[in-house]
């Protein structure tokens, strides 16, 4: 499994692969409270603790029960592009208005537990509380003359070659949210990647599983290959 940080502060890997800089921050868990002890939470002038940052910009009642605030994978390239893999901007993807599972889920457990009224009650709120994403990564540049072109291919991302044995020179892993659906499931989303003398390959992964109901997977896969200046995206 993947290590979380519980009270340490976050930890930072830097792997430097030719023109790219890769950076994998792992850091302990949001808090529940303001993180300054203000009762009425931090003002949205000035410097915001994770916490407040996270609720004045997302529009969620809820947040899963595991988000690692400041856990970040980031590349950038000499020229000052890069993209970057975050809790925050995964979460302003998710439903806030509406209940996508809500016919399926209630139906299930009403039928199958003799609780399964109340479960629905508990559990099902008035927005996707299974944190579904469709995220892919956030694209930045800390070059005004600089920035990704965007569009759409038929190239494939070449699987054979990344079977192929190569030396691993840079691996880690992180966890951006989890949430154990009230122990009726699991949703997570996971980053990890590798780096080889011939390119780096990352996977962005949303996964759910709602017991009895649904699994779900949403991938995102970015593969660069040195000989060439560009990066191949897939989302499936």
């Amino acid at each position: 499994g993947m290590a979380h940080l519980k009270n340490q502060r976050s930890q930072t890997q830097e792997f430097e692969a030719g023109p790219w800089r890769i950076a994998m921050k792992k850091s302990h868990i949001l808090k529940s409270e303001c993180e300054k002890s203000l009762a009425a939470g931090c003002p949205s002038q000035g410097e915001m603790c994770s916490v407040c940052r996270y609720r004045h910009e997302l529009k969620l009642p809820d947040l899963p029960e595991m988000v690692f605030p400041d856990s970040e994978l980031s590349l950038q390239h000499e020229t000052g592009v890069g993209i970057r893999f975050v809790a925050l901007d995964a979460l302003k993807c998710v439903d806030t208005r509406s209940d996508p599972l809500k016919v399926a889920v209630a139906k299930k457990w009403e039928s199958t537990r003799a609780e399964g009224l109340k479960m629905v009650k508990e559990v099902i709120k008035p927005f996707d509380w299974t944190f579904t994403t469709t995220y892919n990564g956030t694209l930045f540049s800390t070059n005004k003359d600089s920035s990704f072109k965007v569009e759409e291919t038929s190239e494939r991302i070449d699987y054979e070659r990344l079977k192929q044995l190569e030396k691993i020179f840079f691996y880690d892993e992180a966890i951006l949210y989890e949430d154990e659906l009230a122990d009726n499931g699991t949703s997570v989303l996971s980053v990890k990647i590798r780096v080889m003398a011939s390119g780096f390959f990352i996977l962005l992964r949303f996964f759910l599983r709602v017991d009895g109901v649904v699994v779900r997977l949403f991938d995102t896969r970015i593969h660069h290959q040195v000989t060439i200046t560009r990066l191949v995206q897939i989302s499936s």
